[in-house]
Order: structure tokens, then sequence, then C-alpha cells
């Protein structure tokens, strides 16, 4: 009985004994394992740092991570974090780095990374880096940033010294993610500081491969996005600037890089930034813009909503100045340029653009003309200007559409004159310095005051100070163009309706000439300021107190055109020049000079003789 009994006892103690072999035996490979995990990641830990610490790059930076976890199935890698840095030691033996890059971060992910290679060899193989949220930065010193050692090319030296570090060679990778990174860029070369948030970077098939005096660097697709930034520019006219939104995608780029020379080249780019704000280097000027969109496939760039208006009173603004300064603010619902040449412009500095077509414009023009004028300052014909410009320039065709122009000049006793051009279009033609015997043409048609359609074409010349123009003013009524003639003159028009008004001429460097005909009748001119004696010369003041003709042509009479001779204000623009002509051929043809009446008595003796023809007949 004692023996049947003590039987399962033998049996449950045996299962406890084989139980606790087997546990024993788990947690001794489970330590192993463990023993073997630690090591292996250590293992990994002095291949990756021997790996890098074999390459010239390390002469220059610094790597450094805590620890790293690995996947041997999917043969990923972790590596967490990480610093990389300048450092501190002299750059004896690369003086020609002028820029210093620092990244920290929490984790880099290495992925299909061919883990027996890199411990056996020491060498990097894999398909994809992902680095998330690092902080990043930037510190340039030169024109051309160059951050890591060329191979040395100064002289050639056949003995190679044991510790002599590789140069990268070539280096492949299928894909890298940069994600959220925070940047910091110091620019000291241009004096420019910039803070970049929610940086994003993501690259397909990046081979980086050092020749003989070369960085070489191709992506086969590359997207670029930046949430916003912000950021000074010291040196530059441009201060201050910030956007909310940038993003960037090229195909097939390839840049090649060396001490003194920058080359890229790509297939196709695609660049989108939105709600830029910039600030001028004195905080005088605002500039901002909605949009800008540049296609390269496509040719062209679209911005929308572009803006410029002064940050200061318009007060404030004229103090500034000592001398009469033409203040302008404005803005263009959308620019666009079609057909432009970006491989001339990255490869030959030549800007070449097919048309450039812009609408909805607005520009405010404003000038105290209570201060003194700058003698000293001779503004240039539109042709010459362009041939000034020191980059090789065509654009073929300008377009603009429903512009409105507000032009206000504050005069020296005081008052205000304002003149208003509404719903214009333009069109210029051949804006070059490339072909000078072919002119510059400019087509405008507008309304005056909202009222008075006109139309009108000059032709500057490249060659030489000068230029033509020509015009065409329909059916108004005379009193419609006060504001604008009382801008220009001390005179009102009472009364009068003009049926048309045709003009052409020439102005050359120091005047100007040409023909008019205009009709009008009822014509009514009164002179409406105190000080008669300042204004002698006016064309409307003569007019107003002299015997007028009250109508062209008058009863009986032929129509009168006249020649109109204006001499050149050398210390103003063209417009001026332009409007003193039209007032000329004005005047003549109210009150005509002697000229004038000689060519039109001419005209009533023709008339007379065909008069005494039709008789006959």
């Amino acid at each position: 009985m004692e023996t049947d009994t003590n039987k399962p006892k033998v049996k449950r103690s045996g299962k406890k004994k084989l139980l606790w072999i087997l546990g024993g035996i788990l947690l001794f490979f489970s330590v192993i394992i463990f023993i073997v995990y630690i090591r292996f990641n250590s293992l990994l830990t002095a291949a990756l740092l021997k790996n890098f610490n074999s390459t010239s790059i390390s002469e220059v930076y610094e790597l450094k991570f805590e620890r790293l976890s690995v996947n041997l199935v999917l043969g990923n890698i972790k590596v967490y974090d990480v610093q990389f840095h300048p450092r501190e030691v002299p750059l004896r033996n690369y003086p020609y780095i002028n820029t210093s890059l620092k990244l920290k971060t929490n984790k880099i992910l290495l992925t299909n990374v061919e883990i027996f290679t890199l411990l056996k060899s020491n060498i990097l193989k894999l398909d994809r880096v992902e680095i998330a949220e690092p902080s990043v930065s930037l510190f340039i010193t030169d024109d051309i940033p160059i951050l890591f050692p060329f191979r040395d090319t100064t002289h050639v030296d056949t003995t190679v010294a044991k510790d002599a570090k590789s140069p990268v060679g070539s280096f492949l990778l299928k894909e890298f993610e940069l994600v959220d990174a925070s940047f910091e860029v110091v620019n000291l070369a241009k004096e420019r500081e910039f803070s970049i948030k929610k940086f994003n970077i993501s690259l397909q098939d990046l081979l980086i491969s050092q020749l003989t005096g070369y960085d070489v660097i191709s992506y086969k697709h590359i997207d670029i996005s930046i949430e916003g930034a912000k950021g000074k520019l010291q040196k530059e006219s441009v201060r201050h600037a910030s956007f909310s939104e940038f993003r960037i995608a090229i195909d097939s780029l390839e840049v090649r890089k060396s001490i003194d020379t920058l080359i890229y080249d790509f297939t196709d780019l695609r660049t989108v930034l939105k709600d830029l704000d910039l600030q001028t280097a004195d905080s005088v000027f605002h500039i901002a813009m909605k949009s800008f969109d540049l296609h390269y496939k496509d040719k062209s760039i679209k911005l929308e909503q572009v803006l410029f208006k002064p940050n200061i009173t318009e007060a404030a603004m004229q103090a500034r100045y000592k001398y009469q300064n033409t203040q302008f603010s404005g803005s263009v619902g959308s620019l666009q340029l079609l057909g432009v040449n970006f491989d001339s412009l990255i490869y030959q500095k030549k800007l070449l653009i097919d048309e450039v077509v812009l609408d909805s414009v607005f520009a405010s023009i404003f000038k105290d003309k209570s201060k003194p004028m700058d003698t000293g300052k001779f503004p240039e014909y539109l042709g010459q200007t362009v041939m000034a410009i020191p980059m090789p320039l065509l654009v073929k065709q300008v377009k603009a559409t429903n512009v409105n122009l507000v032009n206000r000049e504050r005069n020296p006793d005081g008052t205000y004159g304002k003149a208003n051009v509404n719903r214009a279009t333009l069109k210029v033609e051949h804006v070059s310095n490339l072909s000078p015997g072919e002119p510059m043409v400019i087509h405008a048609e507008a309304y005056l005051e909202n009222k008075v359609h006109f139309k009108a074409t000059l032709g500057f010349s490249y060659q030489k100070p000068e230029f033509s123009f020509n015009g065409r003013l329909g059916k108004f009524n005379l009193p419609d163009l006060n504001p604008i003639i009382q801008a220009y003159s001390p005179a009102a028009i009472n009364g009068g309706t003009v049926d048309e008004i045709t003009f052409s001429g020439i102005a050359y460097k120091t005047f100007s000439e040409g023909n008019m005909k205009f009709l009008y009748h009822d014509l009514n001119i009164a002179l409406e300021l105190r000080e008669e004696a300042k204004w002698r010369n006016s064309v409307l003041a003569f007019a107003a107190n002299t015997a007028v003709a009250t109508a062209n042509p008058a009863e009986g009479q032929p129509a009168r055109e006249v020649k109109f001779h204006a001499d050149r204000d050398m210390n103003k623009a063209f417009v001026n020049l332009v409007i003193k002509s039209i007032l000329d051929g004005l005047k003549e043809t109210i009150v005509m000079s002697k000229e004038n009446r000689k060519i039109q008595n001419e005209k009533k003796k023709e008339m007379k003789q065909e008069e005494k023809k039709e008789k006959k007949k």
C-alpha cells in the first residue's frame, strides 16, 4: 500500500525537475541571446562609426549617437540621439571649407541595411534613410558654400599616409526622408539670417560621388516643402522676409560642385510659394504676394495678388527727401511670365521671355512740387534705360489689362491736383538690349477721368535718345478734363465739346515737334487763379486772356491743323514732354502762332480756289 501511494509523487517530482531544467535552458539561452544582442549592437555601433571615421568627412565632422536597435529579419537599424557637428580642431588640410553643418535628432531609421556586409567590411549599404524632427544649423561664410572635403588637387603626392582618410567615393541611396526639420541658417557672406519650421525633403535614387576636384550629387526626384520661414537680409534692399508655405519638386537633378564653381542640371522643376511678406532694408516699404508658381517644363512663372505699399505716412515719406521725389504704391492681381527660357537664365545669365501678362493693375503716384527740383537728375528715355540694364534681356511682348492709375501732386501754393487714368490696356513690344535696331513700341488705350477715351502709340529708339508718339481722343465734354487740366495749369474750362483730337510727333533729346488736329465747338475758358503773374507762361492761361477761337472749324473756314513744338525739361521724364507737346498743340489750335496762321491762311486760299472751281462747274 505504501508503495502504491508513493508512485504518483515520483512522477510529479520528475515533471517538476523537467520544467526546472527547461526553464534553466531557456533562461540560459535568453541570457546568451541578450549578451549576443548587446554584443551585436556594440559590433554594429563600432562598424557604423568605423565606416564614418574611415572617410575624409570625419576629419571635419564628428558623428555621435547613444544607442541603436536592429531588426535582423527586415534589416532595419534605428539609431537614437544622434549628433553631427564640426570638430573643434583647425581645418588645416581643408582651408577651402567655408560652411558648417550641425544636426541633432532623436532618431534615424536605416532601412534594408546589408548588416553582415557592414559587420564584415565596415561598408554601409542600405536602401533608405529617414531622419525625423531634426534640429539643423547651417553657418555660411562664402557665396559658394562648401561643407565637405574634396579630393586634393592642389598637388600630386604618390605616397599615402597610413592614417590617410578616404574620400566618400561613390554612394547610392534609393530613398532619403527628412521629416519636420527645424532649420537655422546664418549666411555671413550675404548677411542673412533665416529660421525655417517644418522643413521636409524626400529624395529618390540619391547618388553622391567624389571625383577629382568635384562633388557630384544627383537625384532621380526630389520634393521639398517648408511650412513657414522668416528672416533678415542685412545687406540687401529687402531686410525682413517671411512666407507660410514653400514647395519645390525637381526631376533628375545633378549638381557638380568644385571649390569655385557650381554647375547643376535637371529635367523638370516646379516651385510653389505662398504668403510671401517682405520689408525693405529701411522698413519703409512693404511687399506682399499671395502665391508664386514656377514651372520649368511649362516655361512659366505666375504671381498672384502682389502688393507694394509704404509703411509710413505720405508726409513722413516726403520728409525723407530734400528734392521732389515720385512716391509709388500699387497692386497687381496676377502676373504671368510665359515662354521663359530658364536654361539661358541659369547657364548664360540671359533673361529671355516670350510674354509678360498682367491683370488688375492699380498704381498710385504722388509728387510734392512744393519741394525744389533736383537739377542734377536727368531721366533717360525708356530705350536708353533698357539698354543700360547689365543683364542681356529680351521680352517679346508685355500685356496689361484693367489698369487704373491715380496721379496726385502737391502744388507750390499748397493746393493739390489729381488725374485719373481708368480701364487702361497696354501692349509693349520688343523690350530688349540685344537688338537695338528694332524699337520698343507701346500701345495704350484708356479713359481719362473714366469718361474720355483715348489711344496712343509710342516708339522708343534704343540707338539714340529719341521716340515717336501719336494718339487720338474721341468726342467728349471739355469740362470732364478739368481735374487733369488744373493739375497742369491755372485755368479751368467752363464749357466746350471736343469732336476729335489727333496728334503725332517726334521727341528728340532736347525738344519735340509734330502735328495736331483739334476739332471742337462752344469753347469757354476761365482763368481761376489769383496770382496771374506766376502763370504767364501757362498755355491755357495765355489762351484765357487772348481772343480765342471758340470752334474748330470756324463757320466757313477749313479745319485748323497745326504744328506744335515743346522744349524738354531735362530734369523730368518723357511723359512730361508728351503732355507739354499736346498742350502746345491745343494752344496753337486755339490761339495760333505766326507760323500756324501762315499755314492756315494758305489753307483758306486753297479752300477759296476750290470753291471758285466748283462754282464755275
